[in-house]
């Protein structure tokens, strides 16, 4: 059968509703039934497909906490480093893209990583350490980071790895020279963008990394700087050099 107007404005609606992150189907009865229809009827899913893929944008998942979907980078809904706050250089740009790909290598090391939906948790304390080391193993064997990662990552080792408050503002504040300071700007991202929810019962600045963000994530595979690090979280590197 051929779609009405209204199918096609309810079209619109479901997409509408995939591209506000905290949204969720259990909290919207036109999310949720839209998302069922999603599901059961192939023809408007055929249709939210197509607009999709004009909007250089596909779905990823349709699980009950919602469609999650996955932008080309071409794509008016693609995330835009710079559109983070306090993101406007070259070295915040730099500093932002290393810590986003080191999230995903910590918490999914492996590629069956990406299909276990066991809860995986993060802290500022445990990225930062996990960065920090990362450098001072890149600082060993440069060879191992090239191109963009390359100068990340000294971008990152140049960094106080304290915490470095803003001079008179206060213990409280964070200083942006401060290594603590992205890891816990991009992680407070992640909340905002509903890819991980603050965490404090488990101890201070601790993340858990929700379904979305898995799913999201799970298109770094293949990606240069991401299969770096996710080597070294994995142990390769070490077991590489070892006699």
């Amino acid at each position: 059968m051929t779609l009405s107007q209204r199918d096609l404005a309810d079209v619109g609606v479901l997409i509408g509703c995939a591209l506000r992150p905290k949204m969720r189907p259990g909290a919207d009865n036109d999310y949720r039934a839209l998302l069922s229809r999603y599901r059961a009827d192939v023809e408007f899913r055929n249709a939210v497909d197509s607009v999709l893929e004009g909007l250089e944008a596909q779905v990823l998942s349709d699980s009950d906490l919602g469609l999650v979907l996955g932008v080309r980078r071409e794509s008016v809904f693609a995330y835009r480093i710079s559109d983070l706050p306090n993101v406007g250089g070259v070295t915040e740009r730099l500093l932002v893209g290393l810590v986003s790909v080191a999230v995903a290598a910590y918490a999914f090391p492996t590629p069956a990583d990406f299909d276990d939906d066991r809860v995986r948790w993060v802290s500022v304390d445990e990225l930062e350490r996990f960065l920090r080391e990362t450098c001072e193993r890149f600082k060993r064997t440069p060879e191992q980071a090239q191109g963009s990662l390359d100068e990340a990552w000294r971008t990152y080792d140049r960094l106080s790895p304290g915490y470095k408050a803003d001079r008179g503002k206060g213990k409280a504040r964070r200083s942006p020279a401060s290594s603590t300071y992205w890891v816990a700007h991009v992680l407070t991202w992640m909340v905002d963008q509903a890819l991980a929810r603050s965490a404090p019962a488990r101890g201070p600045e601790v993340f858990q990394l929700l379904e979305r963000f898995r799913i999201q994530a799970a298109e770094l595979a293949g990606n240069a700087a991401y299969d770096v690090l996710a080597a070294i979280r994995r142990g390769d590197h070490d077991r590489e050099a070892a006699p």
